[in-house]
């Protein structure tokens, strides 16, 4: 498909370098990985896109205007989180292998682009999300993947819509071996809230984030560190593996399979609903101390759904895996503002049998609650198998799960109204759904990626009660 943004130019936002500006807070200008960051030293960036309407201002406000704002917000907010103006960089000598970086001159290039495309089809419901609408949101984000080290750890992308009403996209790439999802919302809540600050509007002084790593070390996580890294990508400074649950869908490559991408959006009513069902089903003994979290009644429902479409009633395995916060859970605790990577993976199994049955809900959703309590009592248990355990998982039987619906995704203002629509571009593989809080109160929103041939009957079960 040929390109339907094109670069306008590329410019650069700079980190204050040390000489007149204050030193930067721990740990300085190099940022060492933890076992909680090198678990992604080889996964592609975290991929965002914020499509927002074009502002009703009378005048309307200029595009440069718009370029002019994100980008002098972000350099306001950029020095409280200055690991993502660094490249992540393969250094042999140093204790860790692979760093971020920080140069005197660190920067996070920032792209402003055009599209005549039409504004209202990308952002419209649809039954399905046709391949070019998804190929065009992925070009609203900046490339920044590399397959040789250094590689930057973040960029930015605005682009204007210049045909029909308008519109205006805010696409944002960032390494995950810098930052979690928590650590990633918080910085683009503080973008967004400095930009208001620029145009009047009045914001409280949040907590700065902390990026000090030896806040999650542990005894022996530098040899954890390096058996990660010989286990994802054995040829640094080459990046050249990944594991084989989430297996790179190249689009030159004629063997991936035929992957159908769907965006749904449960209204608080459903949650609600699922919920109560959850928590009625699974209600025995001990087991009904706690009502069902929003994560993970969505997760159970998301598990079960793609059970069945898939046919899965054997005594095959199906698996789920999701990430767990550490936060409050390491010894010491971290504190919230820890902006770091500092959630454990998790993975669950029962039989296609146990899922897709009559009672597969409430087997699902007590799994998963078991699980999250066992990471809970020991978040480092299996911390040296963070990365084997993905290995022999066969490909198609698994649902992934990234996110929050506690991410707030629509509450996101950089001074022109909330978006329209807010997707996830970097969901490239076969059962992966993003999780996220949905536009209105209480609801929530998944993208679910699956292969094509399931995605019909997966949709019918999904989105029963929507």
């Amino acid at each position: 498909m040929p390109p339907a943004v094109r670069t306008r130019h590329t410019t650069t936002v700079s980190l204050p370098s040390d000489d007149g500006a204050p030193l930067l807070p721990p740990p300085g200008r190099r940022v060492p990985l933890s076992p909680f960051d090198a678990n992604w030293a080889a996964l592609p960036p975290v991929c965002h896109v914020f499509l927002f309407p074009a502002p009703s201002s009378s005048p309307p406000l200029p595009f440069q205007d718009v370029a002019h704002a994100l980008k002098s917000s972000l350099s306001v907010v950029l020095p409280a989180f200055h690991p993502l103006a660094g490249e992540l960089t393969y250094s042999p000598e140093s204790r860790t292998a692979v760093s971020i970086i920080l140069a005197e001159d660190a920067y996070v290039a920032f792209v402003e682009a055009e599209t005549e495309l039409e504004f209202a089809r990308l952002v419209e419901e649809r039954a399905e999300h046709e391949q070019d609408v998804v190929d065009v949101l992925r070009q609203l984000v900046p490339d920044i993947r590399r397959h040789e080290l250094p590689a930057p750890v973040m960029a930015a992308q605005v682009t204007e819509f210049v045909g029909g009403s308008g519109g205006i996209a805010v696409g944002v790439a960032v390494h995950h071996a810098a930052v979690d999802g928590h650590g990633l919302w918080r910085f683009i809540e503080m973008w967004a809230a400095a930009a208001g600050v620029q145009q009047g509007r009045v914001a409280g002084e949040p907590a700065p984030p902390v990026h000090d790593r030896s806040l999650v070390r542990f005894d022996g996580d530098e040899e954890v560190v390096a058996v990660f890294l010989r286990q994802l990508t054995p040829d640094l400074p080459r990046v050249s593996h990944l594991p084989k649950v989430v297996p790179t869908q190249d689009p030159s490559r004629e063997c991936r399979p035929m992957l159908s991408r769907r965006t749904f959006t449960l209204p608080a009513s459903t949650v609600r609903r699922l919920k109560q069902r959850l928590a009625a089903a699974a209600a025995t003994g001990a087991s009904s101390r706690t009502p069902p979290s929003t994560f993970a009644a969505l997760a159970a429902h998301a598990w079960v759904s793609l059970a069945r479409a898939s046919g899965f009633t054997d005594g095959g395995p199906m698996f789920a895996a999701f990430l767990a916060d550490c936060r409050a859970h390491v010894s010491p605790p971290a504190p919230g503002s820890y902006a770091g990577n500092c959630v454990a993976p998790v993975m669950i199994s029962l039989s296609g049998e146990e899922v897709a049955g009559a009672d597969g809900p409430a087997r699902a959703f007590l799994a998963i609650r078991e699980a999250v309590e066992e990471v809970r009592r020991d978040p480092l248990a299996d911390c040296g198998r963070w990365i084997a355990k993905f290995d022999d998982i066969p490909p198609g039987r698994t649902v992934v799960l990234v996110g929050s619906p506690r991410f707030p995704a629509y509450a996101v203002d950089f001074g022109f109204g909330t978006p329209a629509r807010v997707e996830k571009t970097s969901l490239n593989h076969d059962g992966e759904i993003s999780l996220l809080t949905g536009r209105e109160a209480g609801s929530v929103q998944a993208s679910v990626v699956i292969s094509s041939d399931k995605m019909p009957a997966f949709r019918e079960m999904f989105a029963a009660d929507v």
